[in-house]
């Protein structure tokens, strides 16, 4: 069954008079400011660690920590002598001996 116009605006007015915050708009505010903290695990590796890698199972020796010759690398990656070559390896994928 529909309404008529006239019936819908009675209706809601007579609900407006009984209850006035019904028809109130509600507002949401959101904080953009806010911003999530980045959770960054840092590893502890000094120079001339002997590591294994858990990759490989290669043993290698940590020669730098961020720079290489000027080459540079973000956290938590070292640079790490296996065999007879120096690599860039995530802290992750070392484990101290």
């Amino acid at each position: 069954m529909s309404y008529s116009k006239k019936i819908l605006k009675d209706a809601k007015k007579k609900l407006r008079n009984e209850n006035p915050s019904l028809f109130k708009k509600k507002t949401v505010i959101k904080n953009h400011d806010a911003v999530k903290k980045k959770k960054i695990v840092k590893w502890n590796y000094k120079v001339n660690d002997l590591v294994r890698c858990t990759r490989t199972k290669k043993i290698g020796l940590i020669v730098s920590d961020n720079t290489y010759f000027g080459e540079k690398v973000e956290k938590n990656y070292y640079f790490v002598l296996f065999d007879c070559a120096v690599k860039k390896y995530d802290g992750a994928y070392l484990r101290v001996i």
